[in-house]
């Protein structure tokens, strides 16, 4: 018999899927583990939803100014945060401000942790990091007011000094402190500032001018995006996937470089990465001793422990300086699931040549 106090406690778990948009990643837990036969469900379903939360959950160290703004992202979608389209100027040459080694190691340290940043090539980051300039604001001078919109907003990364956000003079929601990023969505789609960033007490910052912040974060994401989809289009394996599927593959690729005798991999380690390599060449070790034929552009690996969940099998050690293009677990199996099996299937055969 369902009484009227169990239909309601039915209808409340309904309506908070629903307004969790949990439906969607819950079936897609329970599939893999399905796909994978798991003995242990559990674990594999709690261990796909950790690795979605930890996708979701890269927000904290940019301040929130879309408050009151539509999503910036498709759900689960990671490095294609870029909104508004920017055409790439010909002429546009990098500025450069000095700064002493400090500054240089603290810039480089909030790259290496920011959502924008992090996914840059390093010869990227370098450029960056030259291009940001050093300003100072006083107790109560707003650095950014909500409201403003022109063709000279700058990108800010607060050092020393703490600021105050506030949206419709309603009070402080939020406070900036030191390796705190804003601005950025204001840029990112062309849109009025979302926020009121006031300095508490004296402030010192780096700025980012529109037009380096379009062409070093913009321009580079939509540069390198197309450069991936004509490197999918290489790889047989994956040429044949939809222009939609390669283009969000290439939205979610991360590129890596790795210094001759670097280990990409480790026997043993948790997987949670897929990659392609797009220069260079790994070496394949079990116990130290090689078990394959080394990979080389347009070879893939790390994919066995994404689909088994098992530890990495082998050791991959870059033999020269190399490239990798890399996957993240998630986006793995939500992007590349129909055709993980034929995935396997080729790295098997590869390595046993």
């Amino acid at each position: 018999v369902v009484t009227l106090e169990m239909a309601d406690h039915v209808e409340k778990v309904k309506a908070y899927i629903a307004k969790h948009d949990l439906e969607k990643e819950l079936s897609n837990a329970v599939n893999e583990a399905i796909k994978q036969d798991a003995e242990d469900p559990y674990r594999v379903i709690i261990e796909y939803l950790k690795d979605f939360a930890l996708e979701e959950d890269d927000d904290d160290d940019i301040i929130e100014e879309h408050m009151e703004m539509p999503t910036m992202k498709p759900r689960g979608q990671r490095a294609g945060v870029m909104a508004a389209k920017f055409e790439v100027p010909t002429d546009w040459t990098a500025p450069v401000f000095e700064k002493d080694a400090e500054a240089e190691s603290f810039l480089k340290s909030v790259m290496e942790e920011n959502r924008l940043m992090k996914s840059l090539a390093p010869s990227d980051r370098e450029q960056l990091m030259k291009a940001f300039k050093r300003v100072e604001f006083a107790a109560g001078e707003n650095i950014i007011k909500q409201g403003d919109r022109s063709d000279n907003m700058d990108f800010y990364v607060l050092e020393t000094g703490m600021a105050d956000i506030s949206i419709e003079g309603k009070g402080t929601v939020m406070k900036a402190t030191k390796g705190i990023a804003f601005g950025e969505l204001a840029l990112l789609h062309n849109a009025p500032r979302a926020a009121t960033v006031t300095a508490e007490d004296k402030v010192t910052a780096f700025a980012l001018d529109m037009i380096s912040f379009k062409m070093i974060l913009m321009g580079k994401s939509q540069k390198d995006s197309a450069d991936y989809v004509g490197f999918l289009n290489s790889i047989s394996m994956l040429s044949g996937l939809a222009e939609a599927d390669k283009q969000s593959i290439a939205g979610c690729l991360k590129e890596v470089e790795y210094v001759e005798g670097k280990n990409i991999i480790v026997e043993g380690d948790e997987g949670n990465n897929f990659y392609i390599i797009r220069s260079g060449e790994v070496k394949c070790t079990k116990g130290g001793q090689e078990v394959s034929d080394r990979l080389k552009r347009g070879d893939f690996f790390g994919e066995l422990a994404l689909l088994s969940s098992d530890k990495r099998a082998a050791t991959v050690t870059a033999t020269q300086p190399t490239s990798v293009l890399m996957l993240g677990r998630h986006e793995f199996i939500r992007l590349l699931g129909p055709v993980s099996s034929e995935i396997a299937a080729a790295a098997r055969a590869k390595r046993q040549q």
